[in-house]
Parts: structure tokens; C-alpha cells; sequence
């Protein structure tokens, strides 16, 4: 079975100081034994930590250093933080597997998500999703209050976005696929269960790199499967 044997320096995290993680795949059902890696959307290991309540999102791309991978975070506040490892074992599948860490300082009040939230705006750029049908959500991109063709945007590991979704309860981490369709960005998600969601969508455009954040309310799912 494949694992993930996380360690951290300092051993005691706290927000605000930058810490060392170091991870390392292992075949847990051979003690513990490293595994090697294929680069999946460009990366050996993409890691996506969240804080606890889904407030604070980042995605890092830890570097090999001997039989394991390393990188440096800084957590932003206290409390219960999920560390996502998407990765794919050389020969083997895809697996996501999750793990925790506790951050030593100051919390803050635990974010409420009262409403759904389907569009974002940073400087120039603005998105806004098409969420009625929630299997294939359509991503409307506008620059300057003119429409982004999904061609124009430049590709960020591998595609024309990176988007990762999350449950607001099982924390469950939701596979996405975007794909173009009529020069228009589209999600491709099968929503298991009813409920809110997290979202965060990352595109790059005139090279920079942008993170919009979303909340979606799943009043039904779907019984098709996708593949990663």
C-alpha cells in the first residue's frame, strides 16, 4: 500500500516560521520501503494544504532530495492544517493521500460558508462559473471586462488550469479535470454527494499566476464516474 511518511523541522510548527517538510512515498506493505515517482501534470508530487474550515489554500511542488521530497512553508496561523500528496508511484496509479499537522499560535474564528460563491476577481481579471450543471461547470474568464478565450491562457502543469475541490465535510479530496470545449474553459467533476464545496481554480495568464477561490452548493450528484 502506498503511504506517505511525513517529517517536519522544527518538530513543534508554528504559524509564522518557515518549516522544512520532507516527504517520503513508501510501500507500507514493505516496510516502509521508498518509491519512486512519475511526474503527473509536470510535477513529481503536487501538495495541497488547507487550512482545517477551508479558509486558506496553497499548492507547492516539493523537490527530490535523495529518496524523498522536500520544501519549505510558512503556515499563516494556528491550528489543524490537511496536507494533500497527489502523487503517482512509478508503474502504479494515482493516489491522494492525506495528512495532518497541528500549528502551534494564534487561531482564527472558524469561517462560515453561508452561501454560494461563484465568482472571484483579482486585479484585472475576473471569473465567474456556470455551476447549473454541476458535472460539467463552465469557467467565463474576463480581462479588462473583455472575454479570456481559453486558448490565450498560457499552460500551468500541463493544462489550462489547475483546479482542486473539497467537501466542506468529509474533506474528501475531489478529482477535476478542465478541458476546453468551444475555446471555453469547462470542469469535469462527478460530486458523490450533496452539500458545500470548496473550490479553488489556478490559471496562468500574461504569466502570472492566479488563484480564485469558490463555494458551491451540490443539491444533486451525479452517478458517472470519471477517471483521473
Amino acid at each position: 500500500m502506498v503511504d506517505i511518511l511525513l517529517n517536519h523541522e522544527p518538530k513543534l510548527v508554528k504559524a509564522q516560521d518557515v518549516v522544512k517538510l520532507q516527504l517520503t512515498p513508501v510501500d507500507s506493505e514493505a516496510g516502509d520501503s521508498p518509491l519512486e515517482l512519475e511526474q503527473v501534470h509536470t510535477k513529481d508530487v503536487h501538495l495541497i494544504i488547507v487550512s482545517e474550515d477551508l479558509s486558506f489554500f496553497a499548492h507547492v511542488h516539493p523537490q527530490k532530495a535523495g529518496k524523498a521530497y522536500a520544501v519549505e512553508f510558512t503556515f499563516p496561523f494556528g491550528g489543524k492544517f490537511l496536507v494533500y500528496n497527489d502523487i503517482k508511484p512509478l508503474n502504479g496509479s494515482p493516489v491522494v493521500i492525506r495528512k495532518d499537522i497541528e500549528v502551534a499560535g494564534e487561531q482564527r474564528p472558524p469561517q462560515q460558508y453561508s452561501g454560494e460563491v461563484l465568482s472571484g476577481r483579482q486585479g484585472k481579471v475576473s471569473v465567474q462559473l456556470d455551476a447549473r450543471d454541476p458535472s460539467a461547470i463552465q469557467v467565463h474568464i474576463t480581462q479588462n471586462g473583455n472575454p479570456v478565450p481559453a486558448s490565450s491562457l498560457s499552460d500551468y502543469l500541463g493544462a489550462k488550469a489547475h483546479v482542486v475541490i473539497l467537501p466542506l465535510e468529509s474533506k474528501a479530496y475531489l478529482h477535476v479535470h478542465p478541458m476546453v470545449h468551444q475555446n471555453r474553459l469547462v470542469l469535469h467533476t462527478a460530486f458523490g454527494a450533496t452539500g458545500t464545496y470548496r473550490a479553488w481554480l489556478q490559471l496562468l495568464l500574461d504569466e502570472q499566476l492566479y488563484t480564485f477561490d469558490f463555494v458551491l452548493l451540490v443539491k444533486g450528484v451525479s452517478t458517472h464516474t470519471m477517471h483521473h
